[in-house]
């Protein structure tokens, strides 16, 4: 099995309101995750969650996700992401998708790329590009999981990327919101704008 970890924990300080709760394609940026986690074949689902996490909850029906609370947002993404590993680490999953709730627009297609190419024997670290840049979200498989709750705060997953180049297989696709986050009101905009649909906060 390959978990999904969506990362939920932020203060949305730039947007000014919780990013897993704004409006996307019919559903919360959240819910819209969720959906193509499972649509991708992922499982189980974890969504980590900061102190403003009843909020979440009682907008948003997690579909059986595992819930975990990050009470310290300000320990960033990696944070999270050791919350979310300490949930799946004894769990027989092979690998686990690291998906922030503000990339509510990578395709399900560019997941099963990432996966594909883990159970192929791309590598313990598999990253998606789009034109030549490396984006997220970014699939870390088992052998890597000690790793990550074993790295400090200040560098992030970052530091278990680049400390064996050789392990990171990149995967060309063809998704640019694999570089987008959407963590301003002016990118929320835009994408909404993109979709052709009303947001609505």
């Amino acid at each position: 099995m390959i978990a999904a970890i969506i990362l939920a924990a932020g203060e949305s300080r730039r947007m000014g309101y919780p990013k897993a709760l704004l409006r996307y394609r019919g559903s919360t940026f959240l819910e819209g995750i969720l959906d193509a986690s499972a649509a991708a074949g992922l499982e189980p689902l974890v969504v980590v969650l900061g102190p403003d996490g009843s909020r979440v909850l009682e907008l948003v029906d997690l579909h059986g996700a595992m819930e975990v609370r990050n009470l310290r947002p300000e320990t960033g993404q990696l944070g999270s992401t050791k919350h979310g590993i300490q949930t799946v680490i004894n769990h027989p999953v092979d690998a686990a998708v690291i998906w922030a709730v503000d990339q509510p627009h990578v395709s399900v297609r560019t997941v099963e790329q990432l996966v594909e190419e883990f159970r192929t024997g791309g590598g313990p670290i598999i990253v998606p590009t789009y034109e030549g840049r490396r984006g997220h979200p970014v699939l870390f498989g088992r052998v890597t999981f000690q790793e990550l709750l074993a790295a400090p705060l200040e560098v992030g997953a970052r530091a278990v990327v680049r400390a064996e180049r050789e392990r990171v297989r990149e995967v060309p696709v063809s998704d640019a919101a694999v570089l987008e986050d959407i963590d301003t009101p002016q990118a929320y905009e835009e994408l909404v704008r993109r979709s052709g649909l009303a947001g609505e906060l």
